[in-house]
């Protein structure tokens, strides 16, 4: 089922509302045509101009609280995927950002409710540009030679992108989709500025628990990095 808005503050706020009313079931897809207080990850605005593509997904995954970033994860590689099919070139920004040319398209935002260390609900909320205006640094959908020609058309390949990833999640595991996910990073390069000091690595891995991996030239010891303490930043 899908629910359209012309707008709400955020499509992942009405998922949460909705789900508070008991009113609606997991796979419930919810999209609006602008958002008032659109958000990204560690609380970032995420711009919602009209023309741009703002949709959340509700799902009850059968996940213990310590692999919620395992959604996201899998969200991002199934709509990578089927974006490409449509032929977009779409590169990931670990953790959850979409780019094309190293441009940023989009981004997914995945909200969890736990009980008892267990997810009893997420919500993966998605915002990509499609006709919008975008800021400096960001490329839009619609500018590009694809096979898409509407919204709704964009909307069904989000979905099954959605779709796959789960999927392929519950069919061959998070550590099949972590090395395709790999290859589709934008950049495995990386510098950083780190307590004053310029560092230079290569992301190595990504943990099955969403944490990134990295070998800084000059140390000896891989430095893992947390999702929510640790940016990548653009190349």
């Amino acid at each position: 089922m899908i629910i359209k808005y012309e707008e709400v503050d955020s499509t992942n706020n009405e998922a949460w509302r909705l789900i508070d009313r008991a009113e609606v079931s997991s796979h419930t897809i919810i999209t609006a045509k602008r958002q008032t207080k659109g958000r990204g990850q560690r609380g970032h605005i995420w711009q919602s101009d009209l023309g741009g593509l703002f949709m959340s997904i509700i799902l009850q995954p059968d996940l213990a609280a310590v692999n919620a970033h395992q959604i996201t994860l899998w969200s991002a590689w199934g709509i990578a995927k089927k974006l490409n099919e449509t032929g977009a070139n779409v590169k990931i920004k670990w953790l959850n950002d979409l780019l094309i040319d190293r441009r940023k398209l989009g981004g997914i935002l995945t909200e969890t409710r736990i009980e008892a260390d267990k997810i009893v609900y997420a919500v993966v909320g998605i915002g990509i540009n499609w006709t919008n205006e975008v800021p400096d640094g960001a490329i839009a959908l619609g500018e590009l030679p694809t096979t898409l020609s509407s919204m709704d058309e964009l909307i069904e390949v989000v979905r099954s992108g959605l779709e796959l990833g789960e999927q392929t999640y519950n069919q061959l595991g998070m550590q099949f989709i972590l090395a395709e996910y790999l290859e589709m990073l934008s950049d495995r390069q990386i510098r950083k500025n780190i307590n004053g000091q310029e560092l230079q690595g290569e992301i190595i891995d990504i943990r099955p628990t969403g944490e990134l991996v990295v070998r800084w030239i000059g140390n000896c010891q891989d430095a893992i990095y947390q999702p929510q303490t640790f940016s990548v930043g653009y190349q």
